[in-house]
């Protein structure tokens, strides 16, 4: 059976998975004309709704790297209009980029222009995405901005899950734990392209307001990665957020079971302690340490691909790992040293390929496919 092309796989997959194509299908006209549109997918998320719905004034608070759609060049609503029809009212436009994953002094910055766009408007609606926690935020009182900039590094360098991180950050943000749509005055409307377990959907962007809609989540990228490769998908169903190297184990136990052509997809978030300044990822330090057990269940016969759906995995400079062949040996020495530094990339890019490209403008976690080769 021919192999999988997994790049070629990973780019079609990201394209049916796009925030701007799935929201649409979410959007009514009901719905508030006023928005705020926050993480990574803030600005792709805005360009679908714009595409369905009439959008008035709109406020991005988007990561830094993450700016860029298409739809932000022209004003919002500037379509072609019918022979004699008025031209649309003044709409105003805010794009603000803050910090991820670290907090800056501009996320702060895009924090009180938040509250003045929410305090100015009366229904609003609210498109949130993965990476909000850190790009806009406001401190609560009494704790300062220091103070929640110092908490944030201590906590996304902890290991801990993101429910456990995000409870953290709520405790300190005026914005966040609904508190944010807590001061809309008239109708807030939620919609939801989620980078967060199942069923958690206000953990996303620390959940700033309540949610009303999922527009897509993991399950969403996985059981699209199974339509795909029909009926060689073996899926499971439960997302992977154990520590990396139970994750890499599990994924290990349920592929041994996989007959010859047939590809486990599963997805999820496994948590990495970070031990070292090296260069890597969630995705990098999978892809090793899923080598690793194979070698050392003698079961090699595997090819792989570790990716993230935002095309950035960790500080590594890649969006994940293509693994065409596991060897049957490996320096054991050289790859504990670069786990205990943080430093899988370098191992992860001698046993395969590193997926490079820029950021996608999707986030729906991580997808990991393994095939039995």
């Amino acid at each position: 059976m021919a192999r999988i092309d997994y790049l070629a796989f990973y780019r079609t997959l990201l394209e049916r998975c796009a925030p701007e194509r799935l929201v649409r299908a979410a959007v009514d006209a009901s719905m508030p004309h006023d928005v705020v549109a926050i993480g990574k997918c803030a600005a792709p998320l805005l360009d679908g709704v714009a595409a369905v719905h009439d959008v008035r004034d709109a406020f991005l608070a988007i990561p830094a790297g993450y700016v860029g759609a298409a739809g932000l060049a022209p004003p919002i609503g500037d379509r072609e209009r019918p022979a004699g029809q008025a031209p649309p009212l003044q709409r105003r436009r805010e794009i603000h980029v803050g910090g991820h994953p670290e907090m800056t002094r501009a996320s702060f910055d895009a924090g009180r222009a938040l509250l003045d766009f929410v305090d100015a408007h009366r229904d609003i609606l609210f498109l949130i995405s993965g990476g909000g926690s850190a790009c806009v935020e406001v401190a609560l009182p009494p704790h300062t901005e220091d103070e929640v900039i110092a908490l944030n590094h201590e906590l996304i360098a902890s290991g801990l899950s993101i429910g456990e991180i995000n409870a953290r950050r709520k405790d300190v943000s005026a914005i966040k734990g609904s508190k944010l749509g807590a001061r809309v005055k008239g109708r807030a409307v939620t919609l939801v392209y989620s980078d967060v377990s199942r069923a958690k959907l206000d953990d996303v962007a620390s959940g700033p307001t309540t949610p009303d809609l999922l527009i897509a989540d993991n399950t969403t990228l996985v059981r699209t990665a199974a339509t795909m490769l029909g009926f060689r998908a073996v899926i499971l169903e439960e997302q992977i957020e154990n520590d990396v190297e139970s994750a890499a184990r599990e994924l290990l136990e349920h592929a041994r079971t996989l007959r010859e052509g047939q590809v486990l997809v599963a997805g999820g978030e496994p948590t990495v302690m970070k031990r070292g300044n090296g260069r890597g990822g969630r995705c990098s330090e999978l892809a090793v340490r899923f080598a690793r057990a194979a070698v050392q269940s003698g079961d090699t016969r595997f090819s792989a691909m570790f990716a993230s759906s935002d095309g950035v995995d960790g500080n590594s400079g890649a969006a994940g790992i293509i693994l065409q062949t596991i060897p049957n040996t490996f320096d054991q020495g050289e790859m504990e040293r670069a786990l205990d530094a943080s430093n899988s990339m370098e191992i992860a890019a001698q046993l395969g390929e590193p997926i490079m490209i820029a950021p996608t403008g999707n986030n729906l976690r991580d997808l990991f496919l393994v095939a039995r080769d």
